[in-house]
């Protein structure tokens, strides 16, 4: 809080100090700032040079008394050589306002600080703040009122002290007189209204202001010269100089041209080449042009000739004190001074746009639809230039033939503004000339790079290129024709798809294209080795990364070894992927490419050093076939028998083994032969003496014990499993067996245990990408936040499972509605709980699983979620809501049950015929004892209780309240028989309630 105020009137807290001395004084220590002032200093000013007192000393003691009596005591201390103000800075009120006012012109905050500052002239008028207050006048009320006050301070000092002012003031002068007179050369007055670039022009301005040098860097046709142009428009300095430098063809030149266009004597563009000594001279005269007012010098495309420019523009900013440059380039200069400004592509929505005003202005009223145009603004990578030259098409084809023709994008983008420069008028030019400033090594690597769709490693370019990759790689960098991107697993190089389709191009045309394929090849199947090496390890972690770094490089020459029937690399390849998709939940891909491995690999006979490798792919394969419900099983088996099953990897071994019983279960049921259980089968491999052996067998049996509606004992062998399982193998294989126990409490609907299970798995799904799982897992959660009352903390879990969930596959997109529905059931909003468990149904019904050999109407996940759903209805629902879907269920009640299906998912059925009962039950809609019938013929197949709505504590007390001791007397009825051995009788009771449903 100010105390002691000096820049009106002298004033201690308010009050007015009496004394012309006194207050000479108080002023004098105020501006001798905190450290004093002499005691001579002080006498001169509070007395002057010619009215000293005889005895200064004492004179001056009594003015420091008489103002300790106006002020107070300590407001005065004595130094060794004088006085000082024993003041606090914020208790003065000049030094507190002294620093706010500077800062805030400093900050270029005029407006606020001119009112200050005019104060602190009015008291202290020192050349700081003189200098400061100009620059506010001249930006708050014009250059004029700055240059009036100006001559007002010459004068003044001229009629007072008979000097000039000083040289850092009479620049400021020459500042102010530019400002009232700008100098603006080469700048265009045609350029359009620049779209999408706001935040572009903010930063590369802002850049200017704390920066001598800055380059806009980028690729061609990103629109470089059109937001140079726009800046020098909007600049804030008196003189502004663009230079366009496209037509300077050799370095030599390049100072005369500058030279010619800022007026120079003697430096006439086109002229005879100067001399040395020549060029120096006009570069010394260019210097002392610019050494003016504060300049900003704009140099337009440089790339061609960037090491002399580099050398212009290194020799301007450190001769002329008040010069900012900007350049435009695709290489920088690589100067101390030079900050780069990379120039981003244009956002979908700019770019369409930007597309949608050039389509509109070639030919008005063209209609655009609006996906078409976002899928065109894409594939052109967001250039506006190509945007520019797609959208003119339209004056002769519709955006449908534009997107079709973008094939061949070079061909299609020719023509478009007449005035716009020859390297502009065809996209192919755009990349041509960045293409011709290249060196053969350089050329060679942009053709044999493109072939890598998703970029690429230093690694990988050095096994296509050899040793000196990375000189290639600089220098393509340099030229804007790669950008490197920093990603988790180190940088990646990455190639704009327009200049990836050039250097295809170019390679076609060298007759390279077999070659660099054959490198790039080679090098996949490498990498790929050495992951398939590393991802069964402890060092799993690391693995998976690498290999979702090369996903889909690695996924996409796999294809193209498939199509060219190269089986080696194939089985290198499948290796890798087919076990990294299968970790990341993501099952879908590796059935997909069954039927295609299994044609190429019917006849091949792999060589000792693939047998391994080749078994893994099959056991890939086959586990795919067989829980899709058998397609292409019988020709894999085959296969299997040609290669051999006795693999080296005792782990291997054992699931070539159950996948050997899987099939021939499968082969028996599709034939009406029982045969022998497979939880028989894997009687022999649980009793292996290699508890790793042991453990992959448990695993098994869990899964095939569940299907069979025995959760209890599915529970018991996936504990064992877990017991069994080490860490060799990775961190996988223990979450895993955590994710499917707590599956498989949460199916008994002991949530508490299931929950458990789920935090044990989630760190390890998360950090390995396997976010179906992990959103499944999750879901777990939030139910058994749910059922607890902890209905915050379910909605906190459900954020982070919509963040997880657009990455998930099958089974999370219908977890993460389903767990929301239940949560809003739980908060009391029904209707919106009913209509998300009718969401989840439709999601379930448009997912179609690759390789489904069954009734697609049947599939798990669409009869489970229907299931869900009518249970759902049926106790929380009114009227009819939900009878449309029980009539769905009833429909498909008898072909799911039907002896002619090839297997049967145990718990799911049992979920139908919750549902059925449950219905029947509480909507009065089937006989009492069906219903009851079916709820008991449901807990015997083990249906899944996960959702709360099917909690066996709630079906038991329903059919005790609706038809007390039924369920008690069917139950015994059936004794201790459990899903296939009661299958029978679910045949004949669906068999009953769906000829009475349609009655």
């Amino acid at each position: 809080m100010t105390t002691l105020s000096v820049l009106d009137e002298v004033t201690w807290a308010g009050e007015p100090v009496a004394g012309e001395r006194t207050r000479a004084l108080l002023r004098a220590l105020v501006e001798a700032g905190p450290r004093g002032a002499s005691e001579a200093a002080l006498v001169e000013e509070i007395w002057g040079r010619d009215d000293v007192p005889a005895n200064p000393s004492k004179a001056l003691q009594v003015v420091v008394s008489r103002a300790r009596t106006a002020t107070a005591a300590g407001a005065i201390e004595r130094t060794p050589r004088g006085y000082r103000l024993g003041l606090d800075t914020d208790e003065v009120d000049a030094w507190s306002l002294r620093p706010q006012a500077l800062r805030l012109a400093a900050e270029k905050r005029y407006a606020e600080a001119l009112p200050l500052l005019e104060r602190l002239d009015r008291s202290d008028p020192d050349e700081e703040v003189t200098e400061a207050m100009l620059r506010a006048l001249a930006a708050v009320h014009g250059a004029p009122a700055a240059l009036e006050r100006f001559e007002t301070y010459r004068s003044g000092l001229a009629d007072g002290l008979g000097v000039d002012p000083s040289p850092r003031l009479r620049a400021v002068h020459a500042e102010l007189l530019a400002r009232d007179r700008p100098v603006r050369s080469g700048l265009r007055h045609d350029t359009d209204v620049l779209i999408g670039r706001e935040q572009d022009t903010a930063e590369v301005s802002a850049l200017l202001k704390g920066s001598r040098v800055v380059t806009i860097l980028g690729p061609g046709g990103l629109g470089k010269t059109s937001l140079a142009q726009v800046i020098a428009h909007g600049a804030e300095q008196p003189v502004v100089h663009v230079v366009e430098l496209v037509g300077v063809t050799a370095p030599d030149d390049l100072v005369s041209e500058v030279g010619s266009a800022l007026g120079v004597r003697d430096s006439v563009a086109h002229r005879d080449r100067l001399t040395p000594e020549q060029r120096a001279d006009v570069r010394s005269r260019i210097a002392q042009q610019l050494d003016g007012p504060p300049t900003l010098l704009v140099l337009d495309n440089c790339e061609h000739i960037v090491a002399a420019v580099a050398d212009l523009v290194a020799f301007l900013v450190a001769t002329v004190r008040d010069l900012t440059v900007l350049t435009t380039s695709r290489s920088p200069l690589a100067i101390g001074a030079e900050r780069v400004y990379p120039l981003g592509r244009l956002g979908t929505y700019d770019g369409s746009e930007l597309f949608r005003r050039r389509a509109v202005a070639a030919r008005p009223g063209v209609h655009l639809d609006e996906d078409r145009v976002d899928e065109i603004v894409t594939r052109l990578d967001g250039l506006p230039l190509a945007i520019e030259l797609a959208a003119v098409k339209v004056r002769a084809m519709s955006v449908d033939d534009i997107a079709r023709r973008l094939e061949n994008r070079f061909e299609l983008l020719r023509g478009g503004d007449r005035s716009a420069p020859d390297r502009h008028q065809t996209l192919v030019a755009v990349i041509d000339w960045s293409w011709n400033l290249l060196s053969e090594r350089d050329r060679r690597a942009m053709r044999w790079l493109s072939v890598f769709h998703d970029g690429f490693t230093l690694a990988a370019a050095e096994a296509m290129l050899g040793a000196d990759a990375f000189a290639a790689i600089e220098e393509l960098v340099d030229q804007s024709l790669l950008t490197v991107v920093e990603a988790p697993t180190g940088f990646r190089y990455r190639m704009l798809e327009t200049v990836r389709e050039f250097g295809r191009m170019q390679l076609i045309d060298a007759g390279e294209d077999g070659a660099a394929r054959a490198a790039q090849r080679a090098w996949a199947a490498a990498y790929a080795d050495a992951g398939a090496g590393r991802i069964y390890s402890p060092e799993q972690f690391d693995a998976m990364d690498e290999l979702r770094a090369e996903e889909s490089n690695l996924a996409d020459i796999l294809r193209q070894v498939l199509a060219d029937d190269e089986a080696e690399n194939v089985i290198r390849l499948f290796c890798a992927l087919g076990v990294f998709w299968t970790i990341a939940g993501e099952h879908q891909r590796v059935i997909m490419l069954a039927g295609p491995v299994a044609d190429l690999l019917a006849e091949w006979e792999p060589p000792a050093d693939l047998l391994e490798k080749t078994r893994l792919v099959l056991a890939l394969l086959l586990f795919g076939a067989a829980v899709t419900g058998g397609t292409g099983l019988e020709r894999l088996m085959a296969i299997l028998d040609r290669v051999g099953a006795d693999a080296a990897d005792p782990q291997l071994r054992v699931m070539l083994q159950v996948m050997q019983a899987m099939a021939t279960t499968i082969a028996r049921a599709g034939s009406g032969d029982p045969g022998r259980p497979l939880a028989e089968e894997l009687t022999n491999l649980v009793a292996d003496p290699d508890p790793e052996v042991r453990a992959r067998a448990y695993t098994f049996l869990s899964h095939e014990r569940e299907n069979l509606g025995d959760p209890e004992g599915a529970i018991a062998a996936g504990t064992e499993a877990l017991r069994l399982t080490g860490t060799a193998g990775g961190p996988w294989p223990r979450a895993m067996l955590h994710a499917q126990l707590s599956g498989l409490y949460a199916q008994l609907g002991r949530l508490g245990e299931a929950a458990h299970h789920a935090q044990e798995a989630v760190p390890v799904l998360r950090r390995l990408g396997a976010d179906d799982d992990l959103v499944q897992t999750h879901a777990v959660l939030v139910t058994y936040a749910v059922e607890q009352g902890r209905l915050e903390e379910a909605a906190d879990i459900l954020a982070e499972l919509s963040d997880e969930q657009p990455r998930g596959g099958f089974g999370s997109r219908g977890a993460v509605h389903g767990a929301r529905a239940q949560l809003l059931l739980a908060e009391g909003r029904v209707r919106e709980g009913l209509a998300l468990f009718r969401q989840v149904v439709a999601t379930m019904g448009e997912l179609p699983f690759p390789g489904y050999a069954d009734d697609p109407d049947l599939v798990p996940w669409r009869v489970a979620a229907e299931a869900v759903t009518v249970v759902a209805c049926a106790r929380h629902g009114e009227g009819a809501d939900g009878s449309d879907i029980f009539d769905v269920l009833m429909a498909k009640a008898p072909r799911l049950v039907s002896k002619e299906r090839h297997s049967q998912d145990y718990p799911v059925t049992g979920m139908l015929l919750l549902a059925l009962g449950l219905w029947g039950l509480l909507r009065d809609a089937l006989p009492r004892d069906e219903s009851v019938r079916l709820v008991a013929l449901a807990e015997r197949f083990g249906y899944s209780r996960s959702f709360l709505d099917m909690r066996w504590e709630l079906a038991v007390a329903d059919a005790e309240r609706l038809a007390p001791g039924m369920l008690e007397r069917i139950s015994a009825e059936y004794g201790e028989r459990r899903g296939p051995a009661l299958m029978d009788e679910a045949r004949d009771v669906v068999e009953r309630v769906a000829q009475r449903n349609l009655l």
